[in-house]
């Protein structure tokens, strides 16, 4: 993913600082009123303001432009005077290579800059900028490490924009730094913040697309949940959770807490269709919440998302009825849970309580079984940090989440804190 556009040779500043340089003794009023230029033969000048014309000119006349600068080049003699010439002739070759393709305009740009850099003559600022642009030609070439080299030495010189920043961090992600590489697009975003921007959110989806595929999984989640703070649409939501659990290595690492990505697929409103709904059901019978297949295919047929003709909707229909028929009521459940010595019953009678949306008997019974021993208490919080943030209960949600310390509970805690912290928002 590109975030930035490549870089522009940056001609028209060539031509300002050099014009400024020749004309300015000729311009002031009064001595005092203008800095003292370095001095410049009679020759040179009279090529360099020639060539500059040239440029200068509707349309710009190259050939006569080209002639000056190699009188020029004949007659400078000192750093000062090849400065002139070599930030000329930039902007000339800028002019002439506009057609040209991308490779060819780059190798006759590369050689006048790198004159330009290990001049003595030229300004510290400009310096800066050329650096820069130097940057920008190696980039283009996938010199990465070049790249990196020139964009760093131009913050140095006090380059500071989002897009040299950008830059920085694409070198280093390239260069296979890619956790430094974001952390500079950490500051970047820091940078914006402090500014009272919003940072775009190309940024976020690089930052976790390259951490993903580097195989930092929990950077790339960390930085799924920071795009989803501040672009949580239920589309992205959507988005999110698919690449999160469902596709890829993650579809098998999260095939056990499936029911809790559809849960929350359900809670941030980002289900599209029936297809969803449908699969929502059969993870919850799959895992033995027939009352949450129930409430889950009824809420789609009554709705209209599922047809009332569809078959397979129909057919889990059935059979979560007939496995409700087959197992305890929900009171029995919970009077076993209460009378039980270990907390597994609590646990399970949470569990088909959560499933038929009363959240409220969710909660009691995720923490009777905290007082008697969850044999999982990693999904034991998770799933009481769910049912509190439904229930309304966010900051009781947070800290129940917060206690979820292992993988992959732990990545789906920190999804579910980002929806309770920060709901999705409308598109």
């Amino acid at each position: 993913m590109k975030m930035v556009s490549k870089l522009a040779l940056s001609a028209a500043v060539v031509i300002g600082l050099n014009g400024a340089a020749l004309v300015a003794p000729a311009m002031a009023k009064k001595k005092e009123e203008a800095p003292a230029a370095p001095s410049i033969s009679k020759e040179a000048r009279a090529a360099a303001i020639e060539a500059q014309a040239a440029l200068a000119a509707t349309p710009k006349d190259l050939v006569k432009a080209e002639a000056a600068l190699n009188t020029m080049d004949g007659v400078a003699k000192t750093d000062y005077e090849r400065y002139l010439a070599q930030g000329i002739r930039l902007a000339l070759v800028d002019a002439q290579t506009k057609s040209l393709p991308e490779a060819q305009r780059i190798a006759a740009l590369i050689p006048i800059l790198d004159a330009l850099l290990a001049n003595p003559a030229t300004p510290a600022a400009e310096l800066a900028i050329r650096n820069n642009e130097r940057g920008g030609l190696a980039y283009a070439l996938k010199k990465y490490p070049d790249a990196l080299r020139y964009f760093m030495r131009a913050r140095e010189l006090g380059v500071n924009n989002p897009d040299l920043m950008l830059h920085i961090v694409q070198s280093k992600v390239e260069t296979g730094d890619v956790k430094g590489g974001v952390a500079e697009l950490g500051t970047a975003i820091a940078a914006e913040k402090a500014a009272g921007r919003k940072a775009p959110e190309a940024w976020y989806k690089y930052a976790f697309s390259r951490l993903g595929k580097a195989g930092d999984q929990e950077g790339a989640d960390q930085w799924t949940a920071a795009w989803l703070t501040e672009y949580g649409t239920a589309p992205n939501w959507r988005g999110a959770i698919y690449t999160f659990g469902f596709q890829g290595p993650a579809a098998i690492k999260y095939s056990k807490n499936k029911i809790d990505l559809y849960r929350l697929l359900w809670a941030s409103k980002s289900m599209a269709g029936q297809k969803e709904y449908i699969d929502y059901g059969d993870a919850a019978l799959t895992v033995g919440l027939p009352n949450e297949t129930k409430t889950v295919i009824e809420e789609g047929l009554s709705s209209g998302v599922i047809p009332a003709g569809n078959i397979t909707g129909n057919e889990l229909l059935a059979r979560a009825k007939t496995g409700i028929a087959g197992s305890a009521p929900l009171a029995v459940k919970e009077k076993n849970a209460l009378a039980g010595a270990k907390g597994d019953l609590a646990q399970q009678a949470g569990d088909a309580y959560f499933g038929t949306r009363n959240y409220a008997k969710a909660i009691e019974m995720y923490r009777l079984c905290e007082t008697k021993g969850a044999p999982d208490a990693d999904r034991n919080n998770l799933h009481l940090g769910m049912a509190l943030a439904l229930s309304g209960d966010r900051e009781g949600a947070k800290v129940a989440l917060a206690r979820v310390s292992a993988e992959p509970n732990k990545a789906i805690a920190r999804l579910w804190t980002v929806f309770v912290t920060t709901p999705p928002i409308a598109a």
